[in-house]
């Protein structure tokens, strides 16, 4: 059953902190719980020991319970005002508190450590006792100790698994919370069933011996036993309720909000009295009941055996094991605490700096520190162990709890004194707290362990610990209570009336990291929370400013998570002087941090009420706490409702039974107060019935409240509404304009696909004519003699003059209308430019001009074909417009570009004139020249197209200079330039009668091609398709075959299928198709393009190289 219970308790703890069981998130009952974990108080001395001494001692046990029950009802303002400075403080241990408020002193916080920590010893040994001792007599086997070892040993890895289970100390452990509450509902249902057995027994009780019962009872409640040591326990329990380490823990490191405690004090006095109030009967009915021998600390465990009530029995045993199990667990919680904080950590601090002062890494202190505490847990708990082995077994369990609520009354003068305000002398409590220890040792703790030979010897001197100095006749308790209080109170007084004023500067911690500033006092944060958090407190672009007011609290705060406000207060302290500024700075720094906090609250306070928007704020409980006057004028509440602690709920319904809401009353009620329970963010607006439009903005405050402004927004309701209206109009006129756009756009979309698809009908059916009069003038020519023959070759010249506007004009349409698209490759320049100029040096001879190029290394991406075309127009237009010197073609590198220059000593172009000449049909008159004007218009469009940039610089009368730019290709392969090997025919070295094979789908074509191969002495044969081509291949030397050759047949399939057939044939193609997908193809095949109107001289001279077999090579045009 034991095992079954702690299964229990570790099953609630486990699931609520994974967040399973979602009812935890719930204000009330996390409030709820909260309470009833504050009864941990009642341990298993109020189980057994208080019903031990009602019946042996009477009055002495109702102290401990009416004076902390009286405490909580009658002092709610002390416990507000604790809760809030010790919130403040952010102290998670009342050591932390009480030597923060003693000018964060660590040598105060140590004693009240070690004072808690020899008080809170024997108190868990205590429990670990009553443990073992109702196993054993509810067992009936003589299994205390085992009973006690394995339950300090469980309750050990419970309070490290769940009090332990990270760094940061305060409000993280609800785990622990909901399984302490569970725990105290356990007790108070046991010891409430106990109590019922009781009242049993006593009604059926016989008369004689009830009344005798009722006797012995009376005679220990009787007036004359009221005594002395009466009032000296309720004096010591009055204030255990939150000096206790587990009470302080519990009410206030747990704690959400500064009004928990306050809140929670009602319900933990009535826990506590009902506790008590069930003591009476319970011993009165024990009296009655069981042996006169009975222990009357058993009393809970014997009674509903003997009455016959096992499963009470059975609860009974439950609800004394779990008491003792959750003080032992909280009480070793928050001992390891306080003693890896205070005692230990400036230690681990020296342990974790090497001499040259190098931090560890990100967050280790902070792991440090929790094995540290783990490691205090077990520490605490063995030692309680130990203590219990020595105690007396016939020792009452209350004679041990006193003792130690003796202990812990030793610094509640301090406590009261932190509460009313700080800065007081650290000197003064080091001595007093030192002296009512030692005192305490004396008189109260060392009697009950020392050797009965040594208290006899001692027995009538002054040194006798129960009567020191041979003062007075009282009861031990009192005697130690008396001598340690009194003298610690007098030493307090003394030395604070000495002390006219002492310095107040910080006490410092050896081992820690100087810090000069933010980035040094962000290394030293991230040592104890991690970078993470370090990180976002202290950005990196702030590492170099000097530490401020503002760096220096927060790192504070953040450390003190991890080892307590005074330790961090120390550590940060330590810091800054080893950075090198003076302890008065110092002191400054960090005590201005606490009181700025003080003086925000009033600044927050006086904001609210001078805002323009409405104010509310409500707590977890959804009741308002804090309003402007603002937020009672926009709703206009009648006086008497806004109050604090009213519900919010009775505000959303007054306002909501005023408005115009869809819902009945409740349910619009309900939806409003269920999204403030989640805690989710909202913005809305409303209209109200008096037109007027309220917008709301709320959000989640920490610690379960809620924040909400309200904002009359009537005006700018009324300008969005109307520009809205306006918006709607634009949009409706822009969605017309939108369609009218969309069809405009659709229809040039269809002319251009039609102009595209005219101009690449016209670039074929217009210049197959010009082909085929060009190749029938140059037979003709070869026919002719004299004067018409001469008259033939200025019909050519005609034809190519003719040719040369159609071409440009096809092309400029084709730029125009996106009929062109460029193929980008990597380009190397040189072959490139080398081409052009060779294809034009002829023309640059004809006219004397010297045609040469200079550095032309360097590789662009672009396409091949275009920019040849730019290239060749640039240096006829050069070439034209240069009387007589030369034109120089060259290639330079500017930045990540390369600029192609043609320079030529030329005419030159007046200022006014040089953007003109890149328009269609301009030419300068300067000198007589051939051409259209089309070439510079053709060359801006294709520049455009290519995405380079065409620069013009001239000086008339002395020449120009035009540049194209184009992005240079890093890291490229150099490239070969593809030249056509042509085909030979079997004899590669005498020249021979050619087999000429012409396949065009144009009989006129054919016809001229035929004309012209006969002419040049060669024999020719025509086909009109494929396979007629197909059928003479084998029959021809060469095959000379147009590109489009009707019904979806194309030359180059042909040339692929007549080359599949006949290796050594020899093939050309001659099209009106120039385009750069074209060109590819017919480079990767090796074969020669000749674009129509072609040049009969370069068809000559292709069949001439074939029939010589001189090896010569044919570039494609």
């Amino acid at each position: 059953m034991a095992l079954a219970l702690l299964a229990l308790l570790f099953a609630v703890a486990a699931l609520t902190e994974r967040g399973s069981l979602r009812w935890r998130y719930r204000p009330r009952l996390r409030h709820g719980a909260y309470t009833l974990a504050l009864g941990v108080y009642c341990s298993s001395w109020t189980f057994y020991g208080a019903v031990g001494s009602a019946a042996s001692e009477g009055w002495n046990y109702l102290p401990i319970y009416v004076a902390p029950a009286l405490f909580l009802l009658l002092a709610p303002g002390f416990l507000a005002r604790l809760a809030e400075e010790v919130q403040r403080e952010r102290a998670s241990t009342i050591s932390d508190f009480i030597a923060a408020r003693f000018r964060h002193d660590p040598g105060v916080a140590r004693i009240i450590t070690v004072i808690a920590l020899c008080g809170t010893v024997p108190y868990i040994a205590l429990q670990l006792r009553s443990i073992g001792s109702a196993i054993a007599a509810f067992s009936g086997e003589d299994v205390a100790i085992p009973a006690m070892a394995a339950g300090a040993f469980v309750l050990g890895v419970f309070a490290i698994l769940f009090g332990a289970r990270r760094y940061e100390i305060a409000g993280r452990s609800e785990g622990l919370v909901f399984a302490i509450a569970l725990e105290s509902l356990i007790k108070l249902i046991s010891l409430t069933l106990v109590g019922a057995v009781a009242v049993a027994v006593i009604w059926r009780a016989e008369a004689g011996a009830l009344a005798s019962a009722t006797r012995t009872i009376a005679r220990q409640f009787a007036p004359d036993h009221v005594t002395l040591e009466t009032g000296v326990i309720g004096l010591i329990s009055a204030f255990a309720v939150i000096v206790l380490p587990r009470q302080f823990y519990m009410g206030l490191a747990e704690a959400h909000s500064v009004r928990d405690l306050p809140r929670a004090r009602k319900g933990l006095a009535f826990y506590v009295l009902a506790m008590a109030g069930l003591v009476v009967p319970i011993a009165l009915a024990g009296l009655l009941a069981l042996p006169a021998g009975a222990s009357p600390d058993r009393f809970v465990l014997l009674l509903p055996a003997s009455a016959g009530y096992d499963a009470v029995a059975v609860l009974a045993l439950l609800g004394g094991l779990s008491a003792g199990a959750a003080m032992v667990i909280v009480d070793a919680t928050a001992l390891a605490i306080m003693v890896s904080n205070d005692l230990i950590f400036p230690a681990v601090l020296r342990s974790g700096t090497d001499v040259r002062g190098e931090q560890g890494p990100s967050g280790s202190l902070g792991r440090q520190m929790l094995l540290v505490r783990r490691g205090a847990i077990l520490g605490v708990v063995l030692l309680a162990l130990f203590w219990a082995l020595m105690i007396d077994p016939a020792r009452s369990l209350a004679s041990i709890g006193l003792v130690a609520f003796a202990a812990m009354v030793q610094f509640v003068p301090h406590l009261i004194m932190a509460v009313n305000a700080p800065g007081h002398d650290p000197a003064a409590a080091r001595a007093s707290l030192l002296t009512g220890f030692w005192l305490w040792l004396y008189t109260l703790a060392l009697p009950p362990i020392l050797p009965r030979e040594v208290l006899w010897a001692l027995q009538g001197t002054p040194f006798d610990p129960l009567r020191l100095l041979g003062i007075g006749q009282a009861t031990p308790l009192v005697h130690g209570v008396a001598w340690s209080l009194s003298a610690n109170l007098a030493v307090l007084a003394l030395w604070r009336a000495r002390q006219g004023g002492t310095s107040s500067l910080p006490r410092l911690l050896a081992g820690g990291r100087s810090a000069g500033n933010i980035g040094d006092l962000a290394a030293l944060t991230a040592r104890f929370v991690g970078e993470a958090r370090a990180v976002e407190a202290f950005p990196d672009e702030r590492h170099a400013l000097p530490v401020d007011r503002g760096a220096a609290r927060r790192a504070q705060d953040l450390i003190a998570e991890v080892v307590g406000t005074s330790s961090a207060r120390a550590l940060i302290a330590s810091a800054l002087a080893g950075g090198r500024m003076s302890m008065d700075d110092v002191t400054r720094l960090l005590d201005e941090g606490g009181q700025s906090l003080s003086f925000s609250r009033q600044l927050l306070a006086a904001t609210f009420e001078n805002l323009q928007s409405g104010v509310s704020v409500i707590d977890s409980d959804l009741r308002l706490v804090a309003w402007n006057t603002r937020y009672v004028d926009l709703f206009g509440y009648p006086p008497g409702l806004v109050r604090v602690g009213v519900p919010i709920a009775d505000l959303i319904r007054f306002n909501v039974i005023r408005g115009t809401f869809a819902g009945p009353v409740q349910v619009e009620v309900d939806k409003r107060l269920n999204h403030l329970r989640a805690r989710r963010s909202y913005s809305s607006e409303r209209r109200h019935g008096d037109g007027r439009v309220i917008k709301s903005v709320g959000g989640p405050m920490p610690g379960g409240g809620y924040l909400t402004s309200f904002t009359d927004i009537t005006e700018e309701a009324l300008v969005r509404a109307e520009l809205n209206r306006t918006l709607d109009q634009l949009e409706q006129r822009v969605e017309a304009r939108t369609q009218e756009l969309n069809d405009a756009n659709q229809r040039l979309a269809a002319t251009t696909r039609e102009k595209t698809r005219f101009l690449a009908a016209a670039s074929h059916d217009l210049l197959q004519p010009l082909h085929a009069a060009r190749l029938f003038t140059s037979a003709l020519d070869r026919r002719l003699e004299g004067d018409a023959r001469a008259l033939a070759g200025r019909i050519d010249r005609s034809i190519v003059s003719a040719e040369a506007l159609l071409r440009a004009l096809l092309d400029i349409s084709r730029l125009d209308a996106g009929g062109i698209q460029p193929s980008p490759e990597a380009v190397p320049l040189a072959p490139l430019i080398d081409e052009v100029v060779e294809t034009l040096r002829p023309l640059a001879e004809e006219k004397g001009l010297h045609l040469r190029t200079g550095p032309l290394s360097g590789t662009v991406m672009t396409d091949a074909g275009l920019l040849r075309s730019v290239l060749q127009n640039l240096v006829t237009n050069a070439v034209r417009y240069t009387p007589d010197g030369g034109v120089v073609v060259g290639v330079r590198r500017r930045g990540a570009n390369l600029r192609i220059d043609v320079i030529d000593s030329g005419v030159g172009i007046a200022p006014d004139r040089q953007r003109e000449i890149f328009g269609e049909f301009t030419r300068i008159g300067a000198v007589e020249a051939e051409g259209l004007g089309l070439g510079l218009a053709i060359v801006e469009r294709i520049v455009r197209l290519l995405g380079a940039q065409v620069t013009l610089a001239s000086r008339e009368g002395r020449g120009s200079r035009f540049s194209i730019s184009l992005p240079a290709l890093e890291h490229a392969l150099p490239a070969v330039a593809v030249r056509t090997e042509v085909a030979r025919a079997a004899d590669h070295n005498v020249a021979r009668v050619l087999r000429v094979l012409v396949a065009d789908n144009e009989p006129d074509i054919v016809e001229a091609a035929v004309a012209l191969v006969e002419a040049l002495g060669h024999r020719a044969m025509g086909a009109a398709t494929a396979a007629q081509a197909l059928a003479l291949a084998s029959d021809a030397d060469v095959l000379l075959a147009d590109y489009h050759l009707g019904e979806g047949e194309d030359g180059l399939r042909l040339i692929d299928q007549a080359r599949a057939r006949h290796p050594a044939l020899a093939v050309g193609m001659i099209s009106a198709e120039s385009g750069p997908a074209l060109r590819n193809r017919l480079r990767m095949r090796r074969v020669p393009l000749f674009v129509k109107p072609a040049d009969p001289a370069a068809l000559a001279a292709f069949l001439g190289a074939i029939a010589r077999g001189s090896g010569d090579q044919v570039e494609p045009e």
